[in-house]
């Protein structure tokens, strides 16, 4: 059998707000959308190969807004990458204890993507925080 091609769906209040929030802050691409009535509903972004749909709540998902999480895994030879694009868009993180320090984006519902780092750049992220 072939690798899955499968993605994560973050539910979001407004896709419109969602896709300017990934595209214009997080420097995601866009890949597709789908509108309702002239109004974005449902979008596909992606960066350095990570997929994730977006797609807006309706009644019988209201609740699931701001719920999601995905785990990025990153080789040690990406990460200095990685930290450089968070760096360039003054992307805000935050650092959290998830069986090891992980470093964490929030979007504008509070969906995580959550990302392991090595345990040195965990630490240096931690100095350059105190510093500033």
């Amino acid at each position: 059998m072939n690798n899955l091609f499968a993605r994560s769906v973050f539910f979001v209040k407004d896709a419109e707000r969602s896709l300017r929030f990934y595209t214009e802050t997080l420097g995601f691409g866009l890949e597709g959308k789908y509108e309702e009535q002239g109004r974005i509903f449902v979008f596909e972004v992606s960066l350095f190969g990570f997929q994730l749909i977006i797609n807006q709540i309706e009644p019988d998902t209201e609740d699931r807004a701001g719920h999601g999480r995905v785990f990025i895994g990153l080789d040690d030879d990406q990460v200095a990458g990685f930290l450089e694009h968070i760096k360039e868009k003054g992307i805000k993180t935050d650092v959290v204890q998830w069986g090891r320090p992980t470093l964490v984006i929030r979007d504008v519902d509070e969906n995580e993507l959550f990302v392991w780092l090595s345990e040195r750049e965990t630490a240096n992220l931690k100095a350059e925080r105190a510093g500033a």
